[in-house]
């Protein structure tokens, strides 16, 4: 029982980093990473549900290389099926938290291409391409409090 049970979570660790690394494969493929920047963080977020589809959504942080202080390079990368890129949002310290449905919740309100209005809800529509901003307080997030949890989110 013992074999079968270190077996089972020795796959399940390793399907979680081949999950990781096709990711990053993908965004390397479709030039979404600089490779003059240093990659330092990349995440899936959590998928998001628009049109029938499922689409990754995906967080990274790349550093500029700088003689001076590094100044780092924040974005929110949404992709389609095929694990393609159909969203780039860039985000100062918004970091995205989790989906339900088509929408994305972020932690704080930011603005797509420096056009108003300013959200900490993205809602996507026509495959991805398409985002509104809006806002709703934290208190008003659809999630329960950890205490009603029975897992963990998305």
């Amino acid at each position: 029982m013992k074999r079968i049970l270190v077996l089972f979570l020795g796959l399940a660790a390793t399907a979680q980093v081949s999950s990781r690394e096709q990711l990053y494969s993908a965004l390397l493929d479709a030039k979404v990473l600089n490779p003059d920047r240093e990659l330092v963080h990349l995440s899936h977020t959590c998928n998001l549900h628009i049109d029938g589809g499922e689409y990754p959504v995906v967080d990274l942080q790349e550093v500029v290389k700088s003689d001076t202080s590094p100044r780092g390079v924040n974005r929110i990368i949404v992709l389609d099926a095929q694990l393609k890129p159909v969203q780039k949002i860039e985000y100062e310290s918004h970091r995205p938290l989790f989906c339900v449905e088509n929408r994305l919740f972020v932690y704080g309100d930011l603005t797509i291409d420096g056009l108003l209005p300013e959200g900490n809800v993205l809602t996507f529509s026509k495959q991805g391409h398409v985002v509104n901003l809006s806002h709703i307080e934290a208190h008003a997030y659809p999630v329960p409090i950890t205490r009603d949890r029975k897992s963990p989110p998305q």
